[in-house]
């Protein structure tokens, strides 16, 4: 019995073309829908797990990983991943190209406050040239995310960033990609509505006490 073709496996373009020929010969030119469709879902199964598992944080401790930022309405080849621990990002490719987030979205890790970096072994201040001020030991450069190489260090707009030269990624601490790409917070729906429901023509708190009271204590 011959072994079962397993649909991820690359043909030539010879072998596609008798293959699709044989179809039609049969009567059926196009492979059926739920063949097409269970293909694509066993395919997008594997390249998620490969990636997840591919992808670990590059500054935490215990290298947890990095999950995928939901993205609906900026469209990307490249994913935006984060870590859940730290609110680290990784970036490659285009995944930056149109934004950050989705408008109005809000995340934790979007919204995390950016942080001095401390000695990673007496968690002491470091000083400019990355050397700890109480230790003495240097900063580690941390390793790519993906490929494991160890990382440079560059500048952007005064912050310290990580970049592979291999990946070409980008590796952001914590409130980092925040502060690179401007970020607002997003604004909570009771916030936005105040102005936009307040009457032009209302009077000021004071004038309205005022008049309250005047109605309570003198006679009409």
């Amino acid at each position: 019995m011959p072994a079962a073709e397993d649909p991820l496996v690359t043909i030539s373009d010879d072998e596609w073309i008798a293959a699709a020929r044989n179809r039609a010969a049969a009567g059926s030119w196009e492979r059926p829908a739920g063949d097409v469709l269970a293909e694509l879902r066993r395919h997008g199964v594997r390249s998620e797990a490969a990636g997840v598992a591919a992808l670990k944080c590059p500054y935490c401790e215990s290298h947890p990983l990095l999950a995928r930022m939901q993205r609906y309405e900026l469209q990307a080849v490249h994913p935006l991943w984060y870590c859940n621990s730290c609110y680290g990002f990784w970036a490659t490719g285009d995944a930056l190209v149109r934004g950050v987030a989705d408008p109005g979205t809000g995340h934790p890790a979007l919204e995390a406050s950016r942080a001095p970096r401390r000695c990673r072994a007496c968690f002491g201040h470091l000083k400019p040239d990355h050397t700890c001020a109480r230790c003495g030991k240097s900063l580690p450069r941390l390793n790519c995310p993906a490929c494991a190489r160890t990382m440079e260090r560059t500048e952007e707009d005064g912050v310290q960033l990580d970049q592979c030269g291999h990946c070409t990624g980008t590796w952001f601490d914590t409130g980092e990609i925040a502060a690179v790409h401007k970020l607002v917070p997003a604004q909570g729906l009771a916030a936005g509505t105040v102005d936009e429901h307040a009457a032009d023509d209302e009077p000021p708190a004071w004038l309205t006490a005022a008049m309250i009271l005047s109605r309570v204590f003198l006679p009409l």
